[in-house]
């Protein structure tokens, strides 16, 4: 080998140990950055007129491990469904309150039968009168209140697709940019890990909203389709389009045409019940949200509702009420109708004919909604049926949901206990499902993330190979000016 050979061979290493360095050091300086993945040097020996001719580097290549990061983008889409699903829920259970809590649906429907009970004892006690009616009104308020917070979670729902379809296309705009990015460089030989970094970022945003599936296309692109089928990517970028509601009555629906549905590129999107083409992230989680969870949990609290009316509303139950007279509680007022059921929790009051703040008198809870005058003082005939009336047992209505028998307060501490469990049960499968991202996040982290310990025992071989490069050249120096000396 030559002197001249043998000190190019020594450049090159010197050279590669340099870019070594400074690969580390990005490593080390990138080890918290969220998206980051190990970058390491690629080197091959290069060879003229069957000699070695020291060390050239081929480029920069990217840690990645496939099942690991699809493992994980599994795992945060079942994460994300499940959170939008159980966040929504909590919400409506802490509406309707746990059972036996204070201000809980079910502990104000006892309350107001415990205040008809002891108006029984003493019907003459115009405090007692005045008792049945605040418990009345706090009852009817309670159902009101809790409709409305239904009709808040699904407009809450609807503005959160509305949020995801932007950030879709936002970041699908962004994967399209870098695509094309990624293909220039790449066709001039260039380091593209950075690039392929913050494009792994927005489709890790993408994944957390639609499931997707990522294939490569050559010249370092990518495709991105949802795990449905849908095309989200392929060259150029698709449009999701939805139109946002921001005031939803408990009768509007997808089915009616008074909601919005999801469209791509102008396609309609089947989202359904389980989302279809787009189910497992939180876009699907939040239709499901917006058109059956809180759906169902309205039709079961109207039928409550009704229950609670229809109870009360019976002339056998008060003498005084003509067939289509209004009782205790009424529809905003009117006279309750099966064909007015949906949304009647939220209009749900208390007739006007026993409150006095409304021309009323409280005297007709003992003597008949109906009454024209005040009856005998000490008759409670009128209060034992309504309390018989609240604590018979009858088969829940179709609505409802339960394939039981109960009292009315039983019903309520049924509906109130159903939702409980449920949200429980999505608490449960969410922490489950937080400890399997967290694992499969933690594993993706091993294979491809930066491992500090043993960065710096690469920095240290590279140091040790810059120096004995360096040693070379300074030997080679020393032997070219002795022969200059000859």
């Amino acid at each position: 080998m030559s002197i001249s050979n043998a000190m190019n061979n020594a450049y090159s290493g010197l050279s590669a140990m340099s870019r070594s360095a400074e690969t580390v050091s990005n490593n080390v300086s990138n080890a918290l950055t969220e998206g980051y993945s190990r970058q390491q040097i690629e080197y091959t020996a290069t060879v003229l007129g069957n000699q070695g001719s020291g060390v050239r580097i081929e480029g920069i290549t990217r840690s990645e491990d496939v099942l690991a990061t699809r493992l994980r983008r599994n795992a945060a889409t079942d994460l994300a469904n499940i959170s939008t699903k159980s966040d929504a829920l909590v919400r409506l259970t802490n509406a309707m309150g746990e059972p036996g809590e204070a201000g809980a649906l079910a502990v104000q429907y006892a309350a107001f039968e415990d205040a008809l009970s002891m108006a029984v004892s003493a019907p003459d006690s115009v405090a007692l009168q005045q008792g049945i009616l605040i418990s009345a009104k706090s009852l009817a308020a309670t159902f009101n209140q809790i409709s409305t917070e239904v009709n808040r979670v699904r407009i809450d729902a609807d503005a959160s697709i509305a949020k995801d379809v932007d950030t879709v296309n936002a970041s699908l705009r962004q994967i399209e940019a870098i695509n094309a990015e990624i293909r220039m460089l790449s066709m001039s030989g260039r380091n593209i890990s950075a690039l392929e970094d913050q494009r792994q970022i927005a489709v890790d945003r993408v994944n957390a909203i639609i499931p997707i599936r990522q294939t490569k296309v050559g010249n370092g692109e990518i495709a991105v389709f949802s795990q449905g089928g849908e095309v989200l990517l392929n060259g150029s970028a698709r449009t999701l389009e939805f139109t946002q509601t921001n005031l939803i009555a408990p009768s509007m629906s997808l089915g009616s045409g008074a909601l919005s549905g999801l469209s791509i590129n102008g396609k309609p999107i089947d989202v359904g019940s389980a989302g279809r083409g787009i189910a497992g992230g939180s876009l699907s989680a939040n239709f499901l949200v917006r058109d059956s969870i809180a759906p169902e949990f309205q039709t079961r609290l109207d039928a409550l509702s009704v229950d609670l009316i229809e109870r009360l509303q019976s002339p056998s139950v008060d003498p005084t009420l003509l067939v289509g007279d209004a009782g205790l509680f009424t529809d905003a007022g009117a006279t309750y109708s099966p064909i007015n059921e949906i949304g009647i929790s939220g209009r749900i009051s208390v007739n006007a004919a026993v409150d006095p703040a409304s021309g009323g008198e409280v005297w007709r809870l003992r003597d008949g909604i109906g009454a024209l005058s005040q009856g005998v003082s000490g008759a409670s005939n009128q209060l034992i049926r309504l309390v018989s009336v609240l604590g018979e047992v009858r088969p829940s209505s179709t609505n409802m949901g339960l394939a039981i028998s109960m009292s009315g307060a039983g019903f309520a501490e049924e509906i109130t206990s159903f939702w409980a469990s449920e949200s429980s049960r999505l608490n449960e499968d969410q922490a489950y499902k937080q400890s399997v991202h967290s694992l499969l996040r933690a594993e993706e982290l091993h294979a491809t993330g930066v491992d500090t310990d043993k960065e710096m025992q690469s920095l240290l071989v590279i140091e040790q190979a810059y120096a004995a490069n360096a040693r070379v050249i300074s030997v080679l120096d020393g032997l070219m000016k002795k022969l200059l000396e000859m």
